[in-house]
């Protein structure tokens, strides 16, 4: 697949779909492309539509697969309100889909910390982890703009006023990178999780997860993440205590949503990685 792919439809409509059961419903994949298979996770109140500008690209060289979570997207919830729940399921989807023996993840924010319990089952069929304005590894940036709720909007142009303010609060650094798409997908994912993110009680946060099961790593952050603002050499020397041949990449002009924001850089940092860890495993 190679071609100027614009809406959120025609991508859709190129993805080959998986819907796997569990005790308590269905989890939806997406898949693209042919080759290494690489599995990317959205953020949290996210779903497939947070890689939207990173599928098509990553397609030409991996087979893409994508879940909507439990909870998020097209995907039931599962029981328990924990992230290792959901990754646990994920976990088990593997050995359920077409992929390869050994596989990459690259994991957005709250996907990232998925990822990271993920190594509990699978850490024997993981190349490599990706962590993309991932959380988890430190202190965050306390003073950021605080969110405006869209649930009770009076209209619906009330109602993506508020999707607007929130990309701009936390999401993405620069105002006129908040295009009718971005706005689109922020309301489109929001609006269909039912994971209760207030009542996660993992204990284990990504740096624990990689203390605990070290797999091969980098990350890449945006330069003006809100999230991390003040604390990305922090996040470096974690890293490199985890794995010292890590790398870390800061995408100027760019905030939390990075893929979205500059997503010829992030593709091209995706690949870049995801070959070189190939590569020093001679796979």
């Amino acid at each position: 697949m190679q071609r100027n792919i614009t809406t959120l439809e025609e991508l859709d409509s190129l993805a080959r779909f998986r819907r796997l059961d569990h005790p308590f419903g269905t989890t939806q994949w997406r898949i693209w492309g042919k080759g290494p298979s690489l599995i990317l996770l959205h953020g949290g109140w996210g779903s497939w539509r947070h890689w939207f500008r990173n599928i098509e690209p990553l397609s030409r060289h991996f087979q893409v697969l994508v879940p909507d979570m439990p909870g998020f997207g097209d995907s039931d919830p599962l029981e328990a309100t924990s992230v290792a729940a959901i990754a646990e399921n994920l976990s088990e989807n593997i050995d359920r889909l077409p992929v390869s023996s050994r596989l990459s993840i690259a994991g957005f924010s709250f996907g990232a910390w998925v990822a990271g319990h993920m190594l509990a089952h699978r850490r024997n069929r993981i190349d490599c982890m990706i962590m993309v304005g991932a959380g988890g590894l430190g202190r965050v940036n306390s003073r950021r703009n605080a969110m405006r709720s869209w649930r009770f909007a009076q209209s619906d142009e009330e109602r993506m006023a508020a999707h607007r303010h929130n990309l701009q609060a936390l999401m993405l650094a620069r105002p006129e990178t908040i295009d009718d798409t971005a706005i689109l997908i922020q309301a489109q994912n929001a609006e269909a999780t039912r994971f209760r993110h207030r009542l996660a009680n993992d204990s284990m946060l990504l740096k624990d997860c990689l203390e605990h099961w070290p797999v091969s790593v980098a990350a890449i952050w945006g330069q003006d993440d809100v999230v991390v603002k003040g604390y990305l050499e922090e996040r470096r020397e974690a890293l490199m205590a985890i794995d010292p041949q890590s790398r870390l990449h800061v995408v100027p002009k760019a905030g939390h949503w990075v893929q979205y924001e500059e997503p010829d850089a992030v593709n091209a940092l995706l690949i870049e990685e995801l070959l070189r860890k190939r590569d020093r495993l001679n796979v």
